[in-house]
């Protein structure tokens, strides 16, 4: 019998320093690591998501958790001393310059990765959860590696909607577009001057929302998709961002437009009034 062996999927803590930061519009601040061990990182997708590791409620130490039970003794510790983990997206990775992009939404000091965000500068260190081996030989190889959007070879048009913390991701999954491919785009961001270019390979139609939503009531991503009409052609989509948000536009796209569930990929990035790690 022949067995066909799978890369591994690994991943694993280390501290990262500040080496710039750069505000690409009023809610969006670009902050650029630097570390040796980058150079071993690698990713399984545009949209691969990592963990950022800041210090405990406490002001204590930061602890980097480690090892095969790393989340089970996170998760072990009292609250307020483990240490602050928030889920990002990595915009770029330089392996070769041992860096790492993260796109930082900035909505005040209330939460803890925006407060720090907001009050970055070069030298300081944080932590960081990375990978350092995926598996990119099937799609659930590519899901366990923290990626989603996989879409099937055989898709030419597609349809990636997101809200502000999910635009560092869809940039990413534009760039790397495939001449060919059609996407059908849906961003929300809160400010007129938050429109960014979205350079392509592909083609894209982009339709921009600007919108800060009160309340999981106020949909303007899904309202904006109502109002669209999307041609047949239609074979995949993307979804990321406000829990609520998600969860409707999903069964838009399955009630009215006809999209099989498994031709969607969603991911809920954060949900309105709480914290998600």
């Amino acid at each position: 019998m022949t067995t066909v062996a799978t890369p591994p999927i690994v991943f694993d803590s280390l501290l990262v320093t500040v080496r710039a930061v750069e505000d690409l519009s009023p809610h969006l601040r670009r902050v650029t690591f630097v570390a040796p061990r980058l150079a071993e990182a690698v990713t399984a997708g545009p949209d691969q998501r990592i963990k950022v590791l800041l210090p405990p409620p406490n002001g204590g130490e930061l602890k980097l958790p480690t090892g095969e039970n790393w989340y089970v003794d996170w998760c072990g510790q009292p609250e307020a001393e483990r240490v602050i983990m928030r889920t990002y997206t990595i915009r770029a990775l330089r392996a070769d310059q041992h860096e790492l992009d993260i796109e930082f939404v900035l909505h005040g000091v209330d939460g803890p990765a925006s407060a720090w965000a907001t009050n970055a500068v070069p030298g300081q260190e944080i932590g960081m959860f990375l990978p350092f081996g995926v598996d990119t030989t099937s799609i659930k190889g590519m899901l366990n590696s923290g990626v989603d959007y996989v879409p099937p070879s055989s898709s030419v048009h597609r349809v990636l909607i997101a809200d502000e913390t999910a635009l560092p991701a869809l940039a990413g999954i534009l760039e790397e577009l495939e001449p060919g491919v059609h996407a059908t785009v849906f961003a929300q961001v809160p400010d007129e001057r938050d429109i960014r270019p979205l350079p392509t390979a592909g083609t894209a139609d982009v339709t921009w929302i600007t919108a800060v939503p009160a309340s999981d009531a106020e949909l303007p991503l899904l309202e904006a998709l109502k109002a669209a009409a999307l041609p047949e052609t239609v074979d995949f989509a993307w979804v990321a961002g406000e829990s609520a948000m998600i969860k409707a536009v999903r069964r838009h796209l399955v009630n009215v437009v006809g999209l099989p569930k498994p031709a969607i990929s969603f991911q809920g990035y954060w949900k309105r009034g709480e914290a998600i790690g």
